[in-house]
């Protein structure tokens, strides 16, 4: 309940955060701040353990809610009022944001996909005025005293290629398995480490690249993926694509919509990032086989556990990453959600990473 809760007042977040372009702090301060003052009570004052700033450098999705929404479901059992902010994938608007909460009283970042060429500096300067960072996916050398947390995305791009090569063997293709890959390169660090990984199996001799669709990062992706995918399709009819893969799930609306309409049952979709959105897809596209992911929710939960720690003089370390599973369409039925994966995967909608004595006296502290 307390995560359904966190997730419906973080979409409310991220869908008032597109309203205004997500680079109106004080408007995403406030929203912020009231729920954090709202959501807990009894025990100890509900935000007397400080103030948390979870700043994203991506655009409203499924992934943004949950990742926000375990950000602030842990934060505030551990006492603190929780912020959003969101650029919309817009790198001067995420350096305007992070410049703005310097000049605020937080206690703790969260940093999300800041990237080589601001994120060093400006969380350098936060961590001078005392403020306990734990960046997710952030590109740029690494600053000392902060962790740096990823998904394991070797880990990632290994599942959901290794899937689609196995679907595609099955309907008849032979290594190296012909596919359009789905990526946007040189933009977000852990796009670039997926993209790594396919360089590596076609090296290895297990697939080929024929073309790369490089979507949008802001305006109508859609229709740019389902031209795209279309254009392909026709320029390789069957028997000459085996699949398409997207290094983030959010590519794949319109590479389905393409297939289906072009009849292309013989190409297999797959995917990195689970979402309520995927499991539906999942679940009713028998062409998408895999989506590789970690639960989001639980990335901003383990975050926000990391840098309390850091405010409780915890040693943490300097980097970790969350372990990657494969979701298909064969584990699930039309009821699942996120909030019922947890059925089936280890650390979906909870998790014991971090969870050390101090962080549960803290949320015993505050406990409702």
């Amino acid at each position: 309940m307390k995560k359904l809760a966190a997730m419906v007042l973080a979409m409310a977040l991220v869908f008032s955060l597109a309203a205004c372009g997500g680079s109106d702090s004080s408007s995403a301060s406030a929203g912020g701040s009231s729920a954090g003052s709202a959501a807990a009570s009894g025990g100890a004052q509900a935000g007397s353990s400080g103030k948390i700033a979870v700043i994203r450098n991506m655009s409203s999705s499924d992934h943004t809610t949950q990742f926000f929404a375990g950000c602030i479901a842990e934060g505030e059992a551990l006492g603190y009022t929780v912020d959003t902010f969101m650029s919309d994938q817009d790198d001067v608007k995420m350096q305007n944001l992070m410049e703005q909460a310097l000049q605020q009283d937080y206690d703790i970042w969260i940093v999300s996909h800041a990237n080589e060429g601001y994120q060093y500096d400006l969380v350098s300067r936060a961590v001078e005025k005392g403020i306990k960072v734990v960046g997710f996916d952030c590109g740029g050398e690494h600053v000392e005293g902060v962790t740096y947390t990823s998904q394991d995305d070797q880990s990632l791009a290994s599942i959901s290629l290794d899937a689609m090569i196995e679907k595609a063997k099955e309907k008849g293709a032979s290594e190296p398995v012909k596919f359009l890959e789905l990526n946007t390169l040189g933009l977000i660090v852990p796009f670039d480490t997926r993209h790594a990984v396919i360089e590596q199996y076609e090296a290895d001799g297990k697939l080929e690249c024929l073309d790369i669709i490089n979507p949008l990062t802001g305006g109508d992706s859609y229709s740019q993926v389902y031209t795209a995918v279309s254009t392909a399709l026709t320029k390789y009819p069957a028997g000459e694509l085996n699949g398409i893969w997207a290094a983030s799930s959010g590519f794949l609306d319109g590479a389905v919509d393409a297939i289906h309409d072009a009849g292309r049952d013989d190409v297999v979709l797959s995917a990195i990032d689970i979402s309520d959105t995927e499991i539906k897809r999942l679940v009713e596209v028998p062409e998408y086989i895999c989506c590789a992911a970690v639960d989001p929710y639980v990335i901003g939960v383990v975050d926000v556990r990391l840098a309390v720690l850091k405010t409780l003089g915890v040693e943490t370390p300097e980097t970790y990453a969350l372990d990657a599973v494969e979701v298909s369409g064969d584990q699930l039925n039309a009821d699942d959600t996120m909030q019922t994966l947890n059925k089936y995967f280890a650390d979906f909608g909870s998790t014991d990473a971090f969870d050390t004595d101090e962080i549960k006296a803290l949320r015993e502290k505050f406990a409702k």
